[in-house]
C-alpha cells in the first residue's frame, strides 16, 4: 500500500505570473493555442500574405526571427530552473519514495492472486460436478416422464381397443380417450418413438370413427329429440371440439335452410312445374271438364306452397337448436363443471340461438332481395299477400313457442322474431299503402265531386256499410298481429277522418240553413239531417266494429278515430240544435208582446182566440212543421230522443223564466197562461208521443214544474212560501213570480238596469242561480231604498217573502 502525499512540482507564484506574461505576448499567442499546425504557419511564412506579421520579410529573415524567439525562450527556461531548483531536486527525492511504496504494492497483489487462485479450486470443481449430476438427473426425470407417458399411451391403447366395439355407450369414454392419445402424440418429446409412431394412424382412424358415430348419434338425437344429443355431446367434449363441432352444425342447418329458400323462390323452376303440370291436364282432361286456373293463379298457389314448405323447414331447423341450446344449458362436465353452453356461446362470441336468428335473418333478406328484384311477379306476390307471408312467419313463432315455452308474442322478450320479421318489411310498407287506398277507395265513392241527378251528395246506410265493411276485411285480415293490425287501424284513422273532414264540409256549405218553414223542408234543411244521420250511422258501425275485434284502448288509432267521429257529430248536432231552439225562443219571447189585459177585457174575441195567445199558435205551427219535415227523419235511435229531450226541457225552462216576469201575475192573467199552458203541453205532448216519448217521463223536474206554475197565479203568499220550501219549483221562477206579482214599485231587472227582456234571457243563460239571485236581491232592494226615502216603512208582503227566498238560496 502507498503511504503518505505524492510529491508534485511546486511553482512558484512570480514563475507562474511571468509564464502567463510570456504566453500571452503577441509573439508567442499563436503558438500556445491548441489547434496550432506547424505546416499551415510555415506556408503563411513563405506566402506572407497582407495580414501576416511575416509580409514583406524574406525567408532569412522570418527565420532569424524565430531563431530568436527560440534562444529568449530558452533563456526564461534557464532562469526558472536557476529560480527553483532545490523544488526540483525534493522532486527528485519524491520519485524515489514513490518506487519503494510501488514495490510494496506490487508484493501485495502478488499474494491477493496466489489466494484467490486456492480458492477457486475450492470452488469450481464442486460446481462442475454438481451440474454434471443435475444434468443427470434431469435427463433421468425427462427419460422416466417420457415412459411414463409411452406406458400411459400403451394403457389407453389397450383401453380403446376395450372400448371401441362398446358401441354408442362406451363412445364419450372412447372420446375421452382419443383425446388423451392425441395429446401425447402431439408431444414434442414423444416424436420419433417407434412405438408411438406406429399406432398414431390406429389413433386416427378411431378418432374420425368416433367423430362420425358422434355426429350420427347428434343428429339422431335432434330429430328425435331424445337423450342421444346428451350423448353426442358429452363425445365432442370429450374430443374438445364442442364450440367448433356447435359451430358448424349450425351452419350445416343454415344453408339447409338457405337452398330451401333458393328452391322457394326459383321462379324459372317453378314456373316449368306448372307448365309441366298443365301439360299433364290437359291430356288427361275429357271434354267437358272445369278447366285450370290460369296461369298466374296456379303460380301464386305454388309459391305459397313453397313458402309452406320453407316455413316447415325454418321450424324443424329451429327446434333442433331450441332443443340443442336447452340440453347445452343443463349439461355440465362431470370433472370440471364447466357449462356446455359457456363453452359454446365463448366458441361464436355470443349467444347461440342469436348466432342462428341472425344468420337465419341476413341469408333470407339477402335471397328475397336478390329475387323480388329478378322477378316482379314475386315483388307483386309478396306485396299483395303481405298478410299471409307474415302469418305464415307468425305460425312458425307459434309453434316454436310450444316447444320451447318462449312467448313471442311479447316482442320485448324475445328478439328472435323481430329479426325475421324486420327482413319482410320492405313489403309491409307497400300492403299498407295498398290497404289505404282500398280504404278510401269507398269513401271517395261516398262523397261523388259533382252529383248527378238522383245522386246523393250525403253518404247513405249503404255507402257507410261499404266503408265498415272494407275496413272490417283489413282487420280481419291483420288482427293476427299486433304490429300490423295497429298499422291497419292507423290507415282506418285516416278514412275515418277524411270521412268526417267532408261531412263536415258539406254541413260547412249549408251552415246558414234556417230550420223553419211552412212548406215541404228544403234540399239545405234535409240535407242537414242526412249529414247528422250518416254520421251518426258511421259512429255506431265503427263502434261495433271496435266490439268485434275488442279494441278500445285510448291509445288505438280507431278509438281515436271514433272520438273525432263523435265530436264532429256533436259539433253538427249542437250547431243545428242551437239554431233550432233559438227559433223556438225568439217565438216563445214573443210572450212579451201579448197584451194578456186587452184580451181579458175585450167581449168581442172568440172563446179560441181568447184562451191560446199568438205566440202558442206560432209555437204550435213551428214545432209540427219541425217534427213532421225535419226532426222525424232524424235516425239516430237513442240519441235522436236525447236530444229532442234536450230541447224540450229547454223550451219548457225558456217558457217558465219568461211567463213568470209577466206583470201583474194575477188570477186574470194567470188563466190566460194557463190556457197557454194546456196548449203548450198538449203541442210538446203530441211531439214527444209521435217520437215514443212521454213528458213525465222524459222531461222530468222541467215538467213537473210547467204543471206546478199554472196554478202559481191562484196561490196565496203562505202557499208560494211552502213552494219554496218543497223546490218543486226553480228557486229563480219563484222569485221572479213574487216581483210580478208585488207592488208596482218593486223593479224588474229589465226595468232597472235598461235591458231588454232578450238580454235579461242572455244574461241568465252566462250566469249561474247564485248571481241571478244577487241581480234580483238588488231589484228588492232599490224597492226598500225608494220606500225609505219616501218616508213609507211598511212594505208590501211579497218583498219578505222574496227576501227569504233569495235568502235560502244565496251562499254567504
Amino acid at each position: 500500500m502507498l503511504s503518505g502525499r505524492r510529491p508534485s512540482l511546486q511553482v512558484s507564484t512570480s514563475g507562474t505570473g511571468a509564464i502567463e506574461a510570456l504566453l500571452s505576448s503577441q509573439d508567442y499567442k499563436e503558438f500556445s493555442s491548441h489547434g496550432f499546425d506547424a505546416t499551415q504557419y510555415a506556408n503563411r511564412v513563405i506566402q506572407a500574405p497582407a495580414d501576416s506579421p511575416f509580409h514583406g520579410m524574406d525567408i532569412a529573415t522570418a527565420l532569424a526571427k524565430l531563431n530568436f524567439g527560440i534562444e529568449h525562450l530558452n533563456k526564461h527556461i534557464h532562469d526558472q530552473v536557476a529560480s527553483h531548483y532545490e523544488d526540483l531536486l525534493q522532486q527528485v527525492t519524491g520519485l524515489s519514495h514513490i518506487e519503494e511504496v510501488l514495490s510494496t504494492v506490487k508484493s501485495g497483489l502478488g499474494s491477493l492472486n496466489a489466494s484467490f487462485e486456492r480458492v477457486r479450486e475450492k470452488i469450481v470443481d464442486p460446481y462442475q460436478q454438481m451440474r454434471d449430476k443435475s444434468v443427470q438427473l434431469d435427463r433421468i426425470q425427462r427419460t422416466a416422464e417420457v415412459l411414463r407417458r409411452i406406458i400411459r399411451f400403451m394403457y389407453l391403447l389397450r383401453r380403446l381397443e376395450l372400448l371401441m366395439p362398446g358401441g354408442e355407450r362406451e363412445l364419450p369414454k372412447a372420446a375421452l380417450t382419443v383425446s388423451e392419445m392425441d395429446a401425447i402424440i402431439a408431444d414434442e418429446d414423444l416424436h420419433g418413438i417407434a412405438i408411438i409412431e406406429s399406432e398414431s394412424d390406429l389413433v386416427t382412424q378411431a378418432k374420425e370413427r368416433i367423430t362420425t358415430e358422434g355426429e350420427q348419434l347428434l343428429l339422431r338425437g335432434l330429430s328425435a329429440q331424445t337423450a342421444d344429443i346428451a350423448t353426442g355431446l358429452q363425445v365432442f367434449f370429450n374430443l374438445g371440439q364442442l364450440a367448433s363441432k356447435t359451430r358448424q352444425l349450425v351452419e350445416q342447418m343454415l344453408q339447409s335452410i338457405t337452398k330451401d329458400i333458393q328452391a322457394a323462390l326459383d321462379v324459372v323452376k317453378l314456373n316449368k312445374e306448372i307448365k309441366e303440370a298443365s301439360l299433364a291436364g290437359d291430356s288427361a282432361r275429357r271434354p267437358g271438364d272445369t278447366p285450370f286456373l290460369s296461369s298466374s293463379a296456379s303460380a301464386s298457389n305454388g309459391l305459397w306452397s313453397r313458402l309452406e314448405r320453407l316455413m316447415d323447414s325454418i321450424f324443424e331447423n329451429a327446434n333442433k337448436i331450441y332443443q340443442l341450446e336447452k340440453v347445452l344449458g343443463r349439461k355440465r362436465d362431470p370433472v370440471t363443471h364447466v357449462l356446455f353452453l359457456d363453452e359454446v356461446n365463448k366458441g361464436i362470441n355470443g349467444d347461440l340461438l342469436d348466432y342462428f336468428w341472425k344468420g337465419l335473418s341476413a341469408s333470407l333478406e339477402r335471397e328475397i332481395r336478390l329475387a323480388t328484384k329478378a322477378s316482379q311477379f314475386l315483388l307483386h306476390a309478396f306485396q299483395t299477400g303481405y298478410p299471409r307471408l307474415l302469418r305464415l312467419v307468425h305460425n312458425v313463432f307459434t309453434r316454436l313457442s310450444v316447444v320451447s315455452g318462449i312467448d313471442y308474442s311479447d316482442e320485448t322478450q324475445r328478439p328472435d322474431s323481430l329479426l325475421i320479421l324486420r327482413t319482410l318489411s320492405p313489403f309491409e310498407g307497400a300492403y299498407l299503402s295498398r290497404s289505404l287506398s282500398r280504404l278510401l277507395e269507398p269513401v271517395n265513392t261516398a262523397f261523388p265531386e259533382r252529383p248527378g241527378p238522383g245522386v246523393r251528395p250525403v253518404p247513405s246506410r249503404d255507402d257507410v256499410d261499404k266503408i265498415i265493411r272494407a275496413l272490417s276485411s283489413e282487420m280481419e285480415v291483420a288482427k293476427f298481429d299486433a304490429h300490423l293490425v295497429k298499422a291497419v287501424s292507423k290507415n282506418g284513422n285516416k278514412a275515418i277522418r277524411m270521412y268526417a273532414v267532408k261531412c263536415e264540409q258539406l254541413y260547412g256549405a249549408e251552415a246558414h240553413v234556417q230550420f223553419s218553414g211552412t212548406g215541404p223542408a228544403s234540399q239545405s234543411q234535409a240535407l242537414v239531417i242526412e249529414i247528422i244521420n250518416s254520421l251518426w250511422w258511421m259512429q255506431q258501425s265503427l263502434l261495433r266494429l271496435l266490439e268485434e275485434f275488442e279494441k278500445g284502448a285510448s291509445d288505438d288509432p280507431l278509438s281515436d278515430a271514433a272520438q273525432g267521429l263523435s265530436k264532429t257529430l256533436q259539433n253538427i248536432v249542437e250547431r243545428s240544435f242551437n239554431q233550432i231552439t233559438r227559433d223556438m225562443e225568439n217565438v216563445l219571447m214573443k210572450i212579451h208582446r201579448e197584451d194578456f189585459a186587452s184580451r181579458h177585457a175585450s167581449p168581442s174575441r172568440g172563446p179560441v182566440e181568447s184562451s191560446t195567445s199568438q205566440y202558442v199558435v206560432e209555437f204550435a205551427t213551428r214545432i209540427r212543421w219541425l217534427h213532421r219535415e225535419l226532426l222525424s227523419k232524424l235516425q239516430c235511435g237513442k240519441d235522436s230522443r236525447e236530444w229532442i229531450r234536450a230541447l224540450g226541457q229547454r223550451v219548457v225552462d225558456f217558457f217558465l223564466r219568461h211567463a213568470s216576469l209577466i206583470r201583474p201575475s194575477n188570477e186574470v192573467i194567470g188563466r190566460l197562461l194557463a190556457g197557454d199552458m194546456t196548449q203548450l203541453e198538449f203541442v210538446l205532448s203530441q211531439w214527444f208521443g209521435a217520437m215514443g216519448m212521454k213528458l213525465e217521463r222524459d222531461l222530468g223536474d222541467s215538467y213537473r214544474a210547467l204543471r206546478t206554475f199554472r196554478h202559481l197565479p191562484f196561490l196565496d203568499l203562505d202557499q208560494v212560501r211552502d213552494l219554496s220550501r218543497s223546490q218543486t219549483l226553480p228557486p229563480l221562477i219563484l222569485l221572479q213570480h213574487l216581483l210580478a206579482r208585488s207592488h208596482p214599485s218593486i223593479p224588474s231587472p229589465m226595468l232597472l238596469y235598461g235591458w231588454s227582456a232578450t238580454q235579461y234571457s242572455e244574461w241568465l243563460d252566462l250566469h249561474s242561480t247564485q248571481e241571478a239571485m244577487q241581480l234580483l236581491d238588488r231589484c228588492l232592494d232599490s224597492y226598500a231604498d225608494e220606500m225609505k226615502r219616501r218616508g213609507d216603512r211598511s212594505l208590501c208582503p211579497e218583498f219578505n217573502a222574496a227576501k227569504e227566498i233569495v235568502k235560502q238560496n244565496t251562499k254567504k
